[in-house]
């Protein structure tokens, strides 16, 4: 039995599960959140499934509103797209709390569960440790990889000084995760309990920005990620899977808008292109070192010939870069690596 972790509307889980269902594969799909009574559309709240633990036989069961069962000794790998477990509202009642932090142990307890020969893809405890620009660039250099000069602070002298070291030629951009879920949900247009997605785009430091940075520095103020700007002639997307790399050269200078962020353009022309051995081999084995078997890594090719590491998604997408082809090279890798017999990595 494989587990797929996503939510219903997750065409890249959709598409795993069709080369699982392909090799022959009993497939259940599962979203974590469904649990919650707070969190789905009214098109969804009906679908509660339910879970026994039998702590006596140290085994696990998701019980669906269909009938279906699926034991954790049963589960021989995992697909992880979505592993969010909701945390209760502050203005919820402390009945709603209480059950609220249940659950969430409950499913904790539940994916403990499943035996260690299940693989993993990837580990969502694992990828919480790895999911972190800090940590990520100290890995790289450990690496043999080449990274932006880059500092964290809180500092408006130290911005200051990093402007002048780069001459004015530095960008902002956001540490967390890209999108931030807005803990005020409404109703959307189609009538469904909707959720806001915040974050910003990576941007230009500007010499009118650093006026004002003692007035937004303030006692308590959050850090801020900054990073040489870098001579670009183009980007790399390189997905790995396992000993895969995928990769596509994306001509983001092509374009104004999308010079410095190329997520700013929806089209933007792509080609499917290689690495060289050497990067592709610190890939692999800094994807190996985080424990982790697959990810979506962003590189520059620099106008020099350089190719720099920026940043590694642990979940990252990948069908937009295929939207020219017949199915996806990459969602065959990924069932592929999940039915392959485990091997030490």
């Amino acid at each position: 039995m494989y587990l797929i972790l996503a939510i219903d509307e997750d065409v890249h889980a959709d598409a795993v599960l069709y080369y699982l269902e392909k090799y022959g594969k009993k497939v259940k799909r599962f979203d974590p959140a469904f649990l919650f009574d707070e969190y789905g559309s009214i098109e969804t709240e009906a679908r509660r499934e339910k879970i026994l633990v039998d702590i006596s036989c140290t085994s696990g069961k998701l019980i669906f509103t269909n009938g279906d069962i699926v034991s954790s000794d049963d589960i021989e790998g995992v697909y992880c797209r979505s592993f969010f477990i909701p945390k209760a509202k502050d203005s919820s009642s402390t009945a709603d709390l209480l059950a609220t932090a249940e659950i969430r142990s409950t499913v904790r307890g539940f994916f403990s569960l499943i035996p260690q020969s299940c693989r993993w893809i990837n580990n969502p405890y694992t990828e919480d440790k790895v999911d972190n620009k800090i940590y990520q660039h100290q890995c790289a250099v450990a690496h043999g990889l080449d990274i932006p000069d880059t500092i964290v602070t809180n500092c408006a002298d130290n911005v200051k000084a990093f402007y002048e070291k780069h001459n004015g030629k530095i960008i902002i951009k956001q540490l967390s995760d890209i999108s931030l879920i807005d803990e005020n949900p409404f109703v959307n247009e189609d009538g469904y309990n909707d959720v806001e997605f915040k974050g910003f785009y990576t941007s230009p430091v500007n010499a009118s920005d650093l006026a004002s940075l003692e007035e937004y520095f303030d006692p308590g103020s959050a850090p801020v990620l900054l990073q040489e700007a870098l001579d670009k002639k183009s980007e790399l997307r390189v997905t790995i899977v396992g000993d895969k790399c995928f990769t596509y050269r994306i001509f983001s200078q092509e374009k104004q808008k999308s010079k410095i962020d190329f997520r700013r353009v929806d089209q933007l022309r792509t080609e499917k292109t290689e690495l060289t051995t050497d990067i592709r081999e610190k890939l692999i084995t800094l994807l190996k070192f985080w424990g982790i078997i697959f990810a979506t890594v962003d590189l520059v090719e620099t106008t020099d010939g350089k190719i720099v590491f920026l940043e590694a998604n642990v979940c990252g997408n990948w069908l937009w870069l295929e939207k020219e082809q017949e199915g996806s090279e990459i969602a065959q890798a990924i069932a592929e690596v999940l039915v392959t017999e485990k091997k030490d990595r």
